[in-house]
């Protein structure tokens, strides 16, 4: 089951008000009152709630809140130099303080594990467990992406990492040829000739977003000093052979985080989901506590959807 809002973020500041897209997967009514709330964030920048479909199998453990980031799915647009991490993460509190959640689980997956590594350096009070899905703890992990590629890579996929790191796509069909061509680099399977079997995306990658993330200073955080100050139990996840989030940087959050388990997947790239879902879903759905809700949230303001779709991903999340 499902239900939608559109939840209008007021003006910050410099920081002009926009509305975000927000839905909640769940199991049944009384699901919502007991079982614990997962918040996921998208990576990118540019992805959206519908590239991870699949995460709705941990319905069976937790309320899934998906959203799309300023400028992404069908969340509004707006001007892209907004499109920044601190304001995501500033949205994200908002959010969390809409749904009348004292705290969530927050799921971040590659650029979003970045944003969920420093929402919670940043409103620690909200977080409840935190696990971070082929992320890292600053910007370094660039260059390290950067000098795989130029080794492995062929010309064609060195120069559609050349669009990507000068952030200069024109349009969403070269950013769907730029996943097209670096396919063998984001999954194992992919790379040894192995089906996948991912649901696609309904709504596309903003371009926009994506390139205000690599044009500007999105990527020059720096986590690394505090990692120190995160105290929730969190979960580091990452693909033995990841190419643009090395698995170097979730060691290096698993050994700066007190309260922290890392798991390293062989046979895996960057995207778990498609080159070991069983094991991957598996990890999560194991660290989500089964624990009673201390507080009914306000979902007064989301309206019922109840045609949606679960993915077959919902067989593989057991551990």
């Amino acid at each position: 089951m499902k239900k939608i809002a559109h939840i209008k973020v007021p003006s910050r500041g410099t920081v002009p008000e926009t509305t975000i897209y927000t839905h909640i997967t769940y199991e049944s009514e009384e699901s919502l009152k007991t079982k614990p709330y997962l918040l996921m964030i998208p990576g990118g920048p540019g992805a959206n709630h519908s590239n991870y479909s699949d995460y709705d199998c941990l319905q069976e453990k937790a309320n899934i809140i998906y959203y799309d980031p300023r400028g992404c799915g069908l969340s509004a647009k707006g001007d892209p130099s907004t499109y920044t991490m601190d304001n995501n993460i500033d949205d994200i509190h908002h959010i969390i303080r809409e749904l009348n959640l004292d705290q969530v689980i927050v799921l971040g997956k590659s650029c979003g594990a970045m944003h969920a590594l420093g929402f919670t350096i940043r409103y620690p009070d909200q977080v409840s467990r935190l696990i971070l899905a082929a992320g890292a703890p600053s910007h370094a992990f660039l260059e390290t992406g950067k000098s795989i590629v130029l080794e492995k890579g062929t010309e064609e996929q060195i120069k559609v990492c050349e669009t990507l790191w000068s952030g200069s796509f024109k349009n969403q069909e070269e950013v769907d040829h730029y996943f097209s061509v670096m396919k063998p680099f984001y999954s194992w399977k992919i790379r040894h000739n192995e089906p996948v079997d991912r649901p696609a995306p309904l709504y596309p990658y903003s371009f926009d977003a994506l390139n205000q993330g690599f044009r500007t200073q999105v990527w020059r955080f720096d986590f690394q000093d505090q990692l120190s100050t995160v105290q929730c139990p969190t979960l580091v996840l990452v693909g033995e052979e990841d190419w643009i989030t090395s698995p170097v940087y979730s060691k290096q959050m698993a050994e700066g985080i007190p309260n922290s388990k890392l798991i390293i997947f062989e046979q895996s790239d960057h995207s778990m989901e498609s080159d070991v879902p069983e094991q991957y879903f598996g990890a999560i759905n194991t660290f989500i506590p089964s624990l009673p809700l201390e507080k009914n949230p306000d979902l007064l303001f989301f309206k019922e959807q109840k045609d949606s779709t679960v993915h077959d991903a919902l067989l593989t999340c057991s551990p």
